[in-house]
């Protein structure tokens, strides 16, 4: 079903042993044959947001910029952070408001956690206002009994698990059905 398509990870946490990190790197051991799967890197490389700003030339932004532009399919997971958006996914989302990077782009936001709705509420909003699409295909959430992550994973444990794997697995198939249409 893949014809050379591009799809951009996001994860909304810097944390180096993010549970939403070790997501993206086993969604990427899993990519199907014709995705290309990277995981964008250098959220904390941007600066904070100032509206004044917004118009100057800076890298940081406009390799963050670009890197949405290229991309076909956004996947994008963040954790809840006192009841609401990381501080760099809010940063970052902030930085593309005007510039319209997420107008009509398909965005996967899996939900990983079964107790954070008010960050997930928060997110679907924004990326709304944005003029994102969220096929609800593709933004699934985690529950007691389907679970997408469980601590101390690694990206090799998710894949290993077979009940994990195969969600995993189910949500490749659905980016792919909606990047076909």
């Amino acid at each position: 079903m893949s014809n050379g398509k591009y799809v951009l990870g996001i994860s909304g946490s810097l944390r180096a042993a993010s549970l939403n990190t070790v997501f993206l790197r086993a969604m990427s051991l899993l990519s199907p044959v014709g995705i290309t799967f990277e995981i964008y890197d250098s959220l904390d490389k941007l600066p904070l947001f100032n509206v004044d700003d917004e118009n100057t030339h800076n890298s940081a932004v406009e390799h963050w910029r670009d890197a949405l532009s290229r991309a076909d399919m956004v996947l994008l997971v963040s954790p809840e952070y006192a009841h609401g958006v990381t501080g760099v996914i809010k940063n970052a989302l902030d930085w593309i408001v005007s510039s319209g990077e997420f107008l009509d782009k398909p965005v996967s936001m899996p939900n990983l956690s079964v107790r954070a709705h008010l960050a997930h509420f928060q997110l679907t909003e924004t990326l709304k206002v944005m003029g994102a699409l969220l096929p609800e295909a593709c933004c699934p959430r985690a529950t007691l009994e389907a679970p997408y992550v469980f601590s101390d994973a690694t990206e090799f444990s998710l894949v290993e698990n077979a009940g994990i794997c195969l969600r995993l697995n189910e949500l490749w198939e659905n980016i792919e059905m909606v990047m076909a249409q």
